[in-house]
């Protein structure tokens, strides 16, 4: 255990003036690179930036969450449609079983339009579109709502059909 140890240094950065040290020349390159872009993309104005109406901006959860049993929560998520834009999804999650039922708007931008249904079983990690849909965002809140221990019953295992059907302003 009398044995010197010898230590050694690594390599350190060349110090510049004002006692800092330089970036190597890689990360020096990438962050020129970086503030070039970003001073390309400054010259766009606010006028190119278009506005579009989201789940957001036409339900509330707070009033839905009054209509729904103890177990559901209700809220909002972001998921990715079409070509990789994002759009707003309103989600009905039973917290027991980890159960969700995701409602879609058809259109990107019209989240009062057709509307489709998507199961989200949390526990296995898997996705599904429904056979069902809804010709209006009224219509699906209403044939949710209308069934939703249905569903409650479905995901502990106590029912076996998904409750099914398009629905319509018309069937209201």
């Amino acid at each position: 255990m009398d044995e010197s140890i010898e230590t050694t240094r690594g390599s350190l950065p060349q110090e510049r003036a004002g006692g800092r040290f330089s970036a190597p020349a890689g990360l020096r390159d990438l962050v020129s690179r970086l503030l070039d872009w970003l001073k390309r993309r400054a010259g766009v104005d606010l006028e190119t930036v278009s506005t579009a109406t989201t789940m957001r901006n036409v339900v509330d959860t707070d009033a839905l969450a009054d209509r729904t049993p103890p177990d559901w929560d209700v809220r909002y998520d972001m998921v990715t449609y079409g070509r990789g834009t994002l759009t707003d999804v309103l989600i009905f999650h039973h917290g027991p079983t980890r159960q969700e039922l995701v409602v879609m708007p058809e259109r990107n931008t019209e989240p009062e339009g057709e509307t489709s249904f998507y199961h989200t079983d949390r526990v296995r990690g898997a996705r599904h579109l429904l056979s069902i849909g809804a010709d209006s965002l009224v219509a699906a809140l209403g044939y949710i709502l209308d069934r939703i221990g249905r569903f409650e019953q479905l995901f502990a295992g106590r029912g076996t059909d998904l409750p099914s059907g398009y629905t319509s302003v018309s069937d209201l």
